[in-house]
């Protein structure tokens, strides 16, 4: 039954994606236009960076719902710094880095070594980093993109998106630290059996530091990239990648029980649910439809984090206190 499961798992989010984009062919044979796929093709890279880190999270037996938050401060730092007149590049990177392993640093101690629950912490951190934005600029911003960033967002080279680029190169960086390098191996070993790993002599709680931290980096790599694509300070940007991200992993084939993920399924995962996006916008459905859709999507994810998992997700936390 479990060697069921873990095909099953292996197999959903490809037969998922092919699923999509037989719909779209009979659907709206539109969704197939040049110009479309490389508007699905740039979602699905902004989508792709966030679900990356996402996925780390989620192999160490965690979850970040901060990603969003840490999208929308990148975007306001780059436009505060470095969009207005006499503003600095250099100096909005700097801030922005910063922030990002700011954001990354809390939620590790408040869930790694708190022991707070990553929901709830990662949640909190939201909601802060969120807040301290909206009082900063009162919900309006002096400046816009610098020319420099957009090509993050817009560019092409040989008429392949930049986004899509950095993407991919990302996704093969951190398929080979999950695969081949042993902090990957550590992360699968914290998620799969955390008292075992302690007694392995594994830095349980420096590898899932570790995790949360390159979660917020990734965000905010996204967040550069959207800001490329936007153009101009939008508060809402980064509003929808915490779910969207957690749906990809684990339609993708990681479980919030730990232990399981991988870069190609959530990859295939990420495709889907862009090129799901971008088929109901496209066709003309509603806002409300597109909701709907979207909701079923995520209700999905979670029953199939449920039934594809091997075993049940731990509420409680590992017993030993140190590593």
């Amino acid at each position: 039954m479990n060697l069921l499961r873990q095909n099953l798992s292996r197999v959903a989010p490809f037969a998922i994606l092919l699923l999509v984009l037989l719909a779209a062919a009979v659907v709206e044979p539109q969704f197939y236009d040049v110009a479309n796929l490389g508007n699905v093709a740039r979602g699905a890279a902004f989508l792709a960076v966030v679900a990356l880190g996402q996925l780390m999270v989620i192999i160490v037996r965690g979850l970040d719902l901060s990603v969003g938050a840490v999208i929308t401060a990148t975007l306001l730092l780059v436009v505060e710094l470095a969009g207005t007149r006499n503003g600095s590049i250099p100096l909005a990177l700097v801030a922005v880095v910063g922030m990002a392993l700011a954001v990354g640093v809390l939620n590790a101690t408040l869930v790694v070594f708190r022991r707070v629950p990553a929901i709830l912490a990662t949640l909190a951190t939201f909601v802060l980093v969120d807040g301290v934005g909206l009082w900063l600029t009162q919900g309006r911003s002096r400046g816009r993109v610098p020319d420099l960033i957009k090509p993050l967002g817009t560019g092409t080279v040989a008429g392949i998106p930049v986004a899509v680029i950095v993407a991919a190169v990302l996704a093969v960086a951190v398929a080979v630290l999950l695969g081949r390098m042993r902090f990957g191996r550590a992360m699968y070993a914290v998620g799969a059996n955390p008292d075992a790993s302690y007694l392995a002599g594994v830095p349980r709680r420096r590898v899932a530091a570790l995790a949360f931290v390159a979660s917020s980096v990734l965000a905010m790599v996204a967040g550069l990239m959207l800001s490329g694509y936007v153009g101009f300070y939008d508060r809402t940007i980064g509003v929808g990648y915490d779910l969207d991200s957690i749906a990809a992993a684990i339609l993708g084939g990681a479980s919030f029980a730990g232990g399981v993920g991988t870069v190609a399924g959530t990859m295939a995962a990420v495709v889907g649910l862009a090129a799901l996006d971008n088929l109901l916008l496209v066709a003309g459905v509603g806002p409300a439809v597109q909701l709907i859709g979207k909701g079923l999507v995520l209700f999905v994810a979670v029953l199939s984090a449920g039934l594809l998992s091997a075993r049940p997700a731990e509420v409680s936390q590992p017993t030993h206190q140190t590593a």
